[in-house]
């Protein structure tokens, strides 16, 4: 790839095969699964299973791991893949997102999933849960009373802020809009919104840029765009990928974008949006507490 995905430069680093996809990622999104190849060869066959019971110590000391390329951005930080997904093969990561096949198949992957299937999506932010955190975030900054608002790829919708004004949500797959909330499954039917907000979106997408330009298409004249994403790489890491040797693999797996806050600056101001606020928010979820980067973008008036 010679450019980023997020801000457009052709400034990138090659990281090299420093990326680890993730089992379930791998399945849903490939295809493909990571087996222990049993011998035709009679002898090698006994001796395999001989040796099973040290096969579980081995794979931690010596794990077995599907390997990629990863790319980071010179210019705003942003670390991607080097070879782009398509969108076809990422919308069968989420054909089925939170349904009950959806959770079986990821927690047979990754069991740890299913202590947090019920709560993915939630967060506590300085002492608020994840709805009133952003609307007093929004609060002083922005008048939404009776504006129309659009969670842009939000599930069922339930997470846009409370101000009393008309709801929607735009989602591809099945899942039941929240109360009050009217859902748009056809992209050819969104008109302009007042507000929209592209709320843990971006990571997962395979052209950040372009759906946010495409998105801000429909900004009413003067809206906002909010942006929230999380910051998965740490600071002191992010720098390192820019200048310094990578001894560490990388875990790919429903986010395959990583941000920090120079790149969701750069990203807005690269789709023709001024940054009005921007953030770091410390957040507390089901999995542990996190870093997430919330940006609120204005289209000025005649673009």
């Amino acid at each position: 790839m010679d450019r980023c995905r997020n801000c457009g430069a052709a400034n990138l680093r090659e990281l090299g095969f420093v990326g680890a996809l993730a089992p379930f990622f791998l399945k849903r999104v490939l295809n493909v699964e990571l087996v222990t190849r049993t011998s035709s060869h009679r002898l090698k066959r006994l001796l395999q299973k001989l040796t099973a019971f040290a096969r579980p110590m081995l794979a931690r000391i010596h794990p077995t791991i599907a390997a990629l390329e990863l790319q980071s951005c010179l210019d705003c930080s942003f670390v991607q893949t080097k070879a782009p997904f398509t969108d076809e093969a990422i919308g069968r990561l989420y054909s089925d997102y939170r349904s009950n096949s959806y959770n079986a198949e990821r927690c047979h992957y990754e069991p740890s999933y299913a202590a947090i299937a019920n709560k993915v999506g939630q967060y506590q932010s300085g002492g608020f849960d994840r709805i009133d955190s952003l609307t007093e975030w929004l609060q002083g900054k922005v008048d939404l009373r009776g504006k129309s608002m659009l969670d842009y790829g939000g599930a069922d919708g339930q997470f846009l802020p409370a101000f009393e004004g008309d709801k929607y949500v735009f989602e591809v797959s099945n899942i039941e809009p929240a109360r009050g909330v009217v859902r748009i499954s056809d992209e050819s039917l969104l008109r302009t919104y007042s507000y929209i907000q592209l709320a843990h979106v971006l990571e997962h997408v395979t052209e950040p840029l372009k759906m946010v330009k495409r998105v801000s298409n429909h900004l009413a004249e003067g809206g906002f765009l909010l942006v929230e994403v999380p910051q998965d790489l740490d600071s002191a890491l992010l720098e390192r990928l820019q200048t310094g040797r990578i001894d560490m693999y990388l875990l790919v797996h429903e986010h395959i974008n990583n941000y920090c806050l120079l790149s969701v600056q750069k990203l807005i101001a690269a789709a023709d949006l001024e940054v009005i606020f921007i953030e770091e928010i410390q957040i507390e979820s089901p999995v542990a507490k996190q870093r997430y980067i919330r940006a609120l973008a204005k289209r000025p008036v005649g673009v």
